[in-house]
C-alpha cells in the first residue's frame, strides 16, 4: 500500500474515531475543553467556495483552475445521535480548468467547535466523477473508477450564528480499489449560511 493510501485510511479511521464520540447535549465534547461535537446539527447549511484545482498533499498539481464548490448540509437525524450526530450532505466540486473533472458527492458532515466561534468541520463519504477515460487520458487526471471515496476537512470561524467562513480541503481517490488511484484533491475558501 503506498503512503498516500496509508494516510487515506488513517484519515478516514480518524473520522470513525471522531464521530464515535458522545452525542447527548451534557458530554458532546471530544475531549474536555477540546471542542463541542454537532452545535448546529440541527440546522441546515449552504455552504459555498472556490479553491484550486489539482492542489494538495496528494495530488500531482499537474493542472490548473479554479473549482467551484457547494454543499448543503441536512439536520442530523435522531438515529446519528451514536457517532456525533453528523449531519448528511450533498455537494459538488465543479472545476473551470480545460477537460476538467467534476465531482458529485455525498455522505456525512461533522463539526467540532474549540470555541464558541472556531470550529473544525470534516466529512467522508462516496463521489462520482465525470471523467469517462478513467485509465489512459492525456486530458485529465486518471482516477481508475467512476465510484470514489470522498474525504473532507475544514477549519471555520463563525461570524455570526448563521454565517461562518471556511478554508477547507477535499480529497477524491478509490483507495487502491481500481487502477490507477491517482488522487484528485482541490483546496479553498467558501462560506456558509445556516437556517
Amino acid at each position: 500500500m503506498s503512503r498516500a493510501n496509508r494516510l487515506f485510511v488513517a484519515l478516514a479511521a480518524l473520522c470513525g474515531m471522531l464521530a464515535a464520540c458522545p452525542a447527548s447535549a451534557k458530554d458532546r465534547y471530544l475531549f474536555p475543553g477540546f471542542g463541542l461535537i454537532g452545535k448546529y446539527s440541527n440546522k441546515f447549511e449552504l455552504r459555498l467556495g472556490v479553491a484550486a484545482y489539482d492542489t494538495g498533499i496528494f495530488t500531482t498539481h499537474s493542472f490548473n483552475g479554479t473549482v467551484i464548490n457547494g454543499e448543503l448540509l441536512f439536520p442530523s437525524p435522531d438515529f446519528l445521535s451514536a457517532i456525533g450526530s453528523p449531519r448528511p450532505m450533498i455537494g459538488v466540486d465543479i472545476a473551470t480548468a480545460s477537460h476538467a473533472i467534476h465531482f458529485a458527492y455525498l455522505g456525512l458532515n461533522w463539526d467540532a467547535h474549540f470555541t464558541d466561534r472556531l470550529y473544525a468541520t470534516w466529512s467522508m463519504g462516496g463521489a462520482i466523477t465525470s471523467a469517462n477515460d478513467l485509465e489512459h487520458s492525456t486530458r485529465y487526471k486518471n482516477l481508475g473508477c467512476k465510484v470514489l471515496f470522498h474525504l473532507g476537512a475544514g477549519l471555520g470561524y463563525d461570524l455570526s450564528e448563521h454565517v461562518s467562513v471556511e478554508l477547507y480541503a477535499d480529497h477524491f481517490s478509490n483507495a487502491d480499489l481500481c487502477t490507477p488511484n491517482n488522487g484528485a484533491e482541490s483546496a479553498g475558501i467558501r462560506f456558509a449560511y445556516r437556517f
